[in-house]
């Protein structure tokens, strides 16, 4: 299952903030960099999910390629979003360390997501780590990795 939690997995900051070397103006933009992300994922906008990682940027979603570069980024987020509907997201950052232009975040997710072709809603949980880099000023993803803490669905039984 393709988790919409992109974070970036990304999406980053918040609560549980532990940090060496950064000012509460990192924390804040990194804070700045999670509201983004979870509020394009619910839009399910692609093209704002990209433009907050790095232009050599890399998404490793579960159970599919990793996907490196914007715009193979944004491909990705609209073929996810032509599967499955995201009814809510919800991002919780339980470890934040910066250190001058290098930042990673640890935390939690919960999503709900609807199939386009039909079916109930999916509730899903997970975890996620999120590598940041901090360029010209701007906070930007380099690395964002997630994962279900469910079991994949039973396959459908031979008939």
């Amino acid at each position: 299952m393709r988790i919409g939690v992109m974070l970036a997995v990304a999406a980053l900051a918040g609560a549980g903030v532990s940090a060496q070397k950064s000012t509460g103006t990192d924390e804040a933009a990194i804070a700045k960099v999670r509201s983004t992300y979870q509020s394009a994922s619910m839009a399910q906008d692609a093209a704002a999910i990209a433009k907050l990682y790095a232009s050599d940027g890399m998404e490793l979603p579960p159970n599919a390629p990793a996907v490196k570069g914007r715009a193979a980024i944004e491909a990705y987020h609209k073929s996810f979003a032509q599967q499955f509907m995201l009814h809510g997201l919800t991002i919780l950052s339980t470890e934040l360390h910066v250190t001058a232009d290098r930042a990673y975040d640890v935390g939690t997710y919960k999503q709900t997501l609807m199939p386009m072709k039909g079916g109930g809603t999916i509730d899903d949980r997970g975890k996620y780590i999120v590598l940041l880099k901090k360029d010209g000023g701007a906070w930007q993803v380099t690395h964002a990795m997630y994962n279900s803490d469910l079991p994949l669905p039973a396959p459908p039984a031979k008939k």
